[in-house]
């Protein structure tokens, strides 16, 4: 989902910017928001919400960009948002 880093180099000038995948998904679940220099569109949601559920994954950094099966990402996220407060610091 080359849209993930394109909206990062956009909003921050960088490939990934750390946390990218859980701003992203943020924005797909509360809708448009500011984001570095720019925002995450409403046509940004909709291309990722297709792009998701056409391949059932979302893109992950972990040492490098990985695919992980949609339903292990909602879980991946909503832990993290349990335990990892600086995400969205």
């Amino acid at each position: 989902m080359s849209i993930m880093s394109d909206i990062s180099e956009r909003c921050y000038y960088a490939g990934w910017m750390q946390h990218l995948e859980y701003h992203l998904w943020y924005a797909v679940l509360h809708g448009p928001m500011r984001y570095g220099q720019d925002h995450i569109t409403q046509e940004d949601i909709t291309e990722l919400k297709e792009l998701a559920n056409s391949c059932q994954s979302w893109i992950i950094f972990e040492e490098e960009e990985r695919a992980i099966d949609l339903d292990q990402w909602i879980d991946v996220y909503a832990k993290a948002l349990l335990n990892h407060t600086d995400i969205f610091s």
